[in-house]
């Protein structure tokens, strides 16, 4: 198979290679421009939350230069440089083997990092950035650019990740802006898949969305969040070509609904009405026997969420006081302010572990469902 034109056929119009080094070569070997820092005049008085900082950067390493397009070296920038592999476990007591069940193993700190059954098959972090590989090919032979821009691991390498920014497919409404990427992650534990899923970043506020799927076109269904490519741990389970393929193919594809659902959202009005209804479908009415403790965290999810409205995270130009607005204040509680539950003590990482993969997720998930419901998509 000719790799170097694989994704052609996806892409609106290929881009010749003096047009892509035009437009990506200025990105390259440059952090992220900081923030604009609230002043008096935007910020609310009381509740205002801080100014967010990127958490993929914070737990993972920032790229640059040229590790931002070589995955090679990307990978041995970010520290994932190392392997997993199987040992064979034995009882405590009698030192018998343990015949179903294996232990993963990681190669450059010797830590065990979780137990797993015969069926398992590794997938070791080089094969993840060589997912990688083969969307370089498409910015060497002319099409859509990417760049690496962080990578790093959770749970002490129990979630590996990278993080590739697609500088083509970005949405922009008034002042408000989302840029789109690709993150792949991989579990070294069993209840842990490799996922290559579409996913936007709203800078000014750090906010992370998955992107929407469906067309959300008359009595269509309405859109949900595309999961992406999920593989799980089995035998015969490393990428084929055509299914990082079909992952590129899922962004390009998603990419225009999620616009569309953005821009249809920032056209409605933001009314208490709606934003009543909005925070019971994601959160929940209060019942008549509400316990103190329950509405002491209502109120205080509330009042978080109403300074996040208020802040300027949410107050920009063409998206402020719409249902955009309020969909966007729920992620950035859920990725930035929600108490989540964490065994070792690092609050953060919890909270954006949470966010990515697990109820952080589906209350996000809920709030894109249920503003869509809400405003008539």
């Amino acid at each position: 198979m000719n790799t170097s034109s694989l994704f052609s056929e996806l892409l609106p119009t290929p881009m010749p290679i003096a047009r892509l080094v035009a437009d990506v070569g200025p990105t390259l070997g440059r952090m992220p421009k900081p923030l604009p820092t609230p002043t008096t005049a935007t910020a609310p008085l009381t509740g205002l939350p801080p100014r967010r900082s990127n958490p993929w950067q914070r737990h993972g390493t920032t790229l640059l230069a040229e590790a931002m397009t070589d995955p090679d070296l990307a990978i041995q920038k970010s520290g994932l440089n190392w392997e997993v592999r199987r040992v064979d476990m034995r009882t405590a007591d009698t030192l018998d083997a343990v015949p179903d069940f294996s232990a993963i193993r990681r190669s450059d700190t010797g830590a065990i990092l979780g137990v797993v059954g015969n069926g398992y098959e590794t997938f070791q972090n080089q094969a993840m950035f060589n997912v990688i590989k083969d969307l370089a090919i498409v910015g060497r032979d002319g099409g859509m650019p990417f760049t690496i821009e962080t990578a790093g691991s959770f749970q002490g390498g129990r979630i590996v990740w990278v993080l590739a920014h697609l500088p083509h497919l970005e949405i922009r409404i008034g002042d408000d802006e989302a840029r789109v990427f690709m993150l792949l992650s991989n579990g070294h534990v069993g209840n842990r898949r490799l996922i290559i899923a579409p996913t936007t970043i709203r800078p000014i506020c750090m906010n992370t969305l998955r992107m929407a799927e469906k067309q959300i076109r008359g009595n269509q269904k309405k859109s949900g969040l595309v999961g992406g490519v999920t593989i799980k741990h089995l035998p015969g389970m490393h990428l084929a070509v055509d299914e990082a393929r079909e992952a590129f193919a899922a962004t390009v594809r998603n990419h225009a609904t999620t616009k569309a659902a953005w821009e249809f959202l920032a056209s409605k009005p933001l009314t208490a009405k709606l934003k009543t209804a909005f925070l019971a479908s994601v959160f929940g009415r209060p019942g008549p026997d509400e316990a103190d403790r329950a509405k002491s965290l209502r109120k205080s999810r509330e009042d978080r969420i109403e300074a996040i409205l208020a802040s300027p995270t949410s107050q920009v130009k063409g998206t402020k006081d719409s249902g955009l607005s309020v969909l966007h204040a729920v992620v950035e509680y859920a990725d930035h302010d929600r108490t989540t539950r964490t065994s070792d003590g690092d609050a953060e990482e919890a909270r954006q572990v949470s966010a990515t993969w697990g109820s952080g997720a589906d209350v996000k998930a809920r709030a894109f469902d249920a503003i869509l419901e809400l405003t008539g998509a």
